[in-house]
């Protein structure tokens, strides 16, 4: 059986599954994979939302989840898949721009949809990483 467990961010203001009362948790473990739920750009020193301009929002999430993979034991060295839900199509190069900061070289697969995302944000990414 494989064994599940639940991943805390250290930074405890990174918490919004709790500090928000979400119905989630941050990411899960579960055997040789880590699952994260989708991410708002959050601050990490008020754990409040942090909207701003999609190169802003995007480098401020990744930093979030670089974080919270961290937490785990892991590293965005290990992602095998994300997926990227963003406002507006057309944001899509600005966010790639970003993107390409922190996954310069062979990035993971990936998935983008233009969606309606909540408290006006404009991005949301959520992944799947190998555990450390």
């Amino acid at each position: 059986m494989v064994s599940r467990e639940v991943i805390i961010p250290k930074n405890d203001k990174l918490n919004v599954s709790r500090n928000f009362n979400l119905p989630h948790s941050p990411g899960i473990r579960a055997g040789d994979f880590i699952f994260l739920s989708g991410m708002l750009s959050t601050d990490p020193a008020t754990g409040e939302r942090s909207p701003g301009t999609m190169a802003h929002e995007t480098r401020q999430t990744l930093t979030n989840m670089r974080h919270l993979l961290e937490s785990a034991g892991s590293s965005l060295e290990r992602v095998v898949k994300i997926n990227i839900l963003l406002y507006d199509m057309l944001e899509f190069d600005n966010m790639n721009r970003v993107y390409r900061e922190f996954f310069p070289k062979d990035p993971p697969a990936r998935t983008t949809c233009g969606v309606q995302l909540s408290a006006g944000m404009k991005i949301e990414i959520e992944c799947i990483a190998l555990a450390g």
